[in-house]
Parts: C-alpha cells; structure tokens; sequence
C-alpha cells in the first residue's frame, strides 16, 4: 500500500508562469505567502490547507500545485518527486512583490472623467456565502421554528426595514446572498472590477476597522457599524419589534 506523502503537510507551493502573474491579484492579500522567481516562473509557498481549494486559488488559471518533503518538491497527488529546491531563491511577501500601482489619477466614486471608478462586475467564481438580505417577515415566520444552536453563529440587524444576517453557516432562508472580502460584503456572483485595489477601496471608503462596507449590485455602498449588530435570538427578535 502506497503512503500517504501528504499527511502532515502544513504548506503548498503554486508554480505559474511570470507572464501570468497578474492572475495572482486576489490572494496578494493573503499575508502569509512568501514568492519567489526562477527564471520564467513564479513559486509561492505558504498556502494553508485550508486555502488549497478556495476560489481564489481555483480561479488561478495555468498553475501547478506541488507539496514540499525534505528537499524536494511533490506534485499535489504524486509519490515522485518533480523539483528540488534551489538555494538561490529569494523568498518576499506578496504584497512585496506585487506591489498596488496605482495611475496618475484622481479618484473618486462617481464616474468623472479621467478617474478611476469604483466598480463591481459579475464573476462566475463560487464564493461561501457570508451574508443575506431577509424580508422581516420571513424571518419572523421562520425564527420561532429555527432551534436556538442553528442560530448561534448568526448576527443581525436591521437596514431599511430588511434583516441583513451575518454568519457561518447561515439560515436556510429565501433572500439575497453576500461574500466576505476584508471588510467588504459584495453581492454573490459580482466581484470586483480591479482586485487588486479593494484595499486602497477600503481605505478611502471607510477609515474604521469596525465598519463594514456594504456593495449594491449597482456598485454604491454604504457602511454599518459592525457594533450594530447583535446575536440572532427569538427575544432579540422581539426586541426589534
């Protein structure tokens, strides 16, 4: 019986040709990823298990995934080694070496010529919902049948008299569903036009870590307090009303 080379692994590597490195905005925020070039490749390591199979490395097109034992370098699912690793690579974050350049532009949020727009696109990647718009009396209809465990890891307030949900997992309700990036909640099935400049997005759109920056389909926002929000519960509910 063959072993079992992946157990243990606490990394993974990604090879992608250079000329493909812009493929690699939406995980430049991801801090513990250290890259490296050789020649006509770029090599990343510290990829968690857990971020493996997450869209954002799904969506990286023409990549390879490799894991590390000892000295050498092991395709995800193979028992052969493929590469050894090289002394002579110099390992820097991200971030580091894909750095957010940004135009010699004004920018703001409203369309005027010649300045960059905040905008978000539809996207086919598949996102974890993180949070959903709910009709105040689906909710009430659902709450006092929902056990009280189904509604720990929930939070909720209220916007414009619609219940906006955050947690994971969430209610198996009907309603409009949200994904989570820094402090953003983009609709599902829209992303953001330029990735790579969410975090500068994020600086000029609110200056506070405990703001939550909500996106419209049509790409306005606005901000919530994340104070606002308070653990779902039947005698919360009815607090509310």
């Amino acid at each position: 019986m063959e072993k079992d080379l992946t157990q243990n692994i606490t990394e993974y590597w990604l090879r992608l040709p250079i000329k493909y490195k812009d493929k690699l905005a939406q995980i430049r925020v991801w801090q513990s990823l250290r890259v490296a070039v050789d020649n006509d490749d770029i090599w990343i390591r510290g990829i968690a298990p857990a971020q493996l199979h997450s869209p954002e490395i799904r969506s990286i097109p023409f990549k390879k995934i490799y894991f590390q034992r000892e000295n050498a370098l092991f395709f995800l699912e193979g028992n052969l080694p493929e590469e050894r690793l090289k002394t002579s690579w110099v390992w820097s974050p991200i971030h580091t070496f894909l750095p957010v350049t940004l135009p010699d532009y004004n920018f703001n949020f409203f369309g005027i010529k010649e300045k960059i727009i905040f905008r978000i696109v539809p996207s086919t990647v598949e996102r974890e919902a993180a949070a959903q718009w709910v009709d105040m009396d689906v909710l009430k209809n659902s709450i006092l049948k929902t056990p009280a465990v189904r509604l720990q890891p929930v939070q909720w307030t209220i916007v414009n008299k619609k219940a906006l949900l955050i947690g994971i997992p969430l209610l198996a309700l009907p309603g409009t569903t949200l994904w989570k990036h820094q402090n953003f909640l983009l609709p599902a099935g829209f992303d953001f036009e330029y990735p790579e400049l969410s975090t500068y997005f994020q600086k000029k759109m609110t200056q506070s870590d405990n703001e939550l920056i909500i996106i419209n389909n049509n790409s306005t926002y606005f901000t919530i307090s994340t104070t606002d929000f308070q653990s779902l519960s039947i005698s919360s509910f009815r607090l509310s009303q």
